[in-house]
């Protein structure tokens, strides 16, 4: 495991959350946005262009138990107060069953500009996210159970704010707008930690928002996107948020 790259109040980690998150100690919450595709079970979604480390003939339901299986557990122990996962119809009930503590609800991102799904289905205009309560005394006041924004703003990031390459393709698939983000830290937790970063949304939104981030990557494209932008969100900070004292840097051991 590398050297973790701080900036401002963000301690920011490239490599497998498998192998980092049982270094890590406490935080109040977990908030965050796992891969879809089926890391373990290796399934392929053509339409997307998202393929698993190997093809082979596996039911649906057999990836996501194995993806959420492996990290949900180790993310659950370590959120003081509570937890905030988002994930797909096709794993909702699966992760529901590997969770132990407490679900204080389910609600629902609704994506009215979503990207078209495969032909002769449904188009997936919504995901879901699951507050799990992991700890008394704190209640997920903040969070609503239906995040929804106009049509110039409500897909999966507005026009303004899609990080891309510079022959203009996406930089990250599934990017999330910092505004769903920010509703789901709740007012209560000073330190979160995202053990799936990807480019970074969640460190921004804590950011903005005064506290304390934890984030980890395994992809180090995506990991130096994420460091520039919460670098980006430190440099331009909210007026009238409140900031958190300066961290700490503690010991790994």
């Amino acid at each position: 495991m590398t050297e973790p790259v701080v900036i401002g109040n963000a301690t920011l980690y490239l490599g497998d959350c498998l192998e980092i998150l049982p270094t890590l100690g406490k935080v109040d919450a977990v908030v965050t946005d796992p891969p879809y595709a089926g890391l373990a079970g290796g399934y392929e979604y053509a339409n997307r262009g998202v393929t698993g480390p190997t093809k082979q003939s596996v039911s649906v339901g057999d990836p996501w138990k194995a993806d959420y299986a492996a990290w949900l557990p180790i993310a659950e122990s370590l959120a003081t107060y509570g937890l905030i996962y988002f994930t797909t119809y096709h794993a909702l009930a699966e992760t529901l069953g590997i969770v132990t503590a407490q679900v204080a609800g389910i609600g629902v991102w609704h994506k009215p500009n979503a990207h078209p799904g495969p032909p002769s289905t449904p188009n997936l205009s919504c995901e879901f996210f699951v507050m799990v309560r992991t700890g008394p005394g704190k209640r997920w006041g903040s969070v609503s159970d239906h995040i929804s924004y106009p049509q110039d703003f409500g897909g999966c990031v507005s026009r303004g704010e899609r990080v891309r390459n510079a022959d203009g393709s996406n930089a990250h698939p599934t990017q999330k707008p910092v505004e769903v983000m920010k509703q789901l830290i709740p007012d209560w937790a000073e330190t979160i930690l995202d053990p799936f970063m990807g480019s970074g949304t969640t460190g921004v939104a804590c950011a903005k928002l005064g506290r304390k981030f934890i984030g980890i990557e395994i992809e180090p494209k995506y990991f130096d996107i994420a460091c520039k932008r919460i670098e980006q969100a430190y440099a331009q900070p909210d007026m009238f948020i409140r900031q958190a004292p300066a961290a700490k840097q503690e010991k790994i051991f």
